[in-house]
């Protein structure tokens, strides 16, 4: 009995394994792919309705620990797992943060590459944040944040925004960097 209480005190909770599992998997093997490559919208969706963690809270979580201002975020469904990756610009350098969706959980920040780091500057200087962008193309749709980020350049710069409406429709939308309008994109930032 001695033998199996002294086991039962050392073994951490299930969710704190797995957490640190997908840690080291992701140091180990590197970050995965953008999620369209990864799977498909309908497994996005419904992975971001089971979240615990909104998109809004995931963005803030990674600006107050990676230490910059988030310009991109997408929720990732993968193999390893599920988690929010943040782009951030940090004092002039791109960097993707990752946020575990159900606890909140800090996994981790590195140079952003490839396709993370096309946008980091096109918003500087507006008076709409991600956050802002966000939650102005959540009220509009109704839903979810999948993933946004930055498009168009100079007075045309704007926040491309893919939102899980109600339905488990898909809505591309266009936040303006100025004043938080809410228009409708032709398409999503991966298309």
């Amino acid at each position: 009995m001695q033998d199996i209480q002294a086991k039962n005190t050392i073994l951490a909770p299930r969710p704190l394994w797995l957490a640190v599992a997908l840690a080291l998997a992701l140091g180990m093997t590197g970050f995965v792919p953008a999620a369209h490559a990864d799977a498909s919208e309908a497994a996005e969706i419904a992975a971001v309705a089971r979240a615990h963690i909104t998109p809004i809270a995931a963005v803030t979580l990674a600006e107050k620990h990676g230490g910059g201002r988030a310009y991109g975020m997408g929720l990732e469904v993968a193999r390893l797992g599920t988690w929010y990756e943040v782009q951030l610009d940090v004092k002039g350098q791109p960097m993707v943060a990752r946020i575990d969706p159900h606890s909140g959980a800090f996994l981790g920040i590195e140079p952003a590459k490839g396709d993370d780091r096309i946008g980091a500057r096109t918003l500087a200087g507006r008076k709409i944040d991600l956050v802002q962008a966000l939650r102005a193309a959540e009220t509009h749709a109704h839903g979810r944040a999948l993933e946004a980020g930055p498009a168009g350049s100079g007075v045309t710069a704007h926040y491309d925004v893919d939102v899980a409406a109600a339905g488990g429709k898909l809505q591309h939308l266009s936040v303006n960097a100025d004043n938080a309008t809410v228009g409708v994109a032709p398409q999503s930032e991966q298309d």
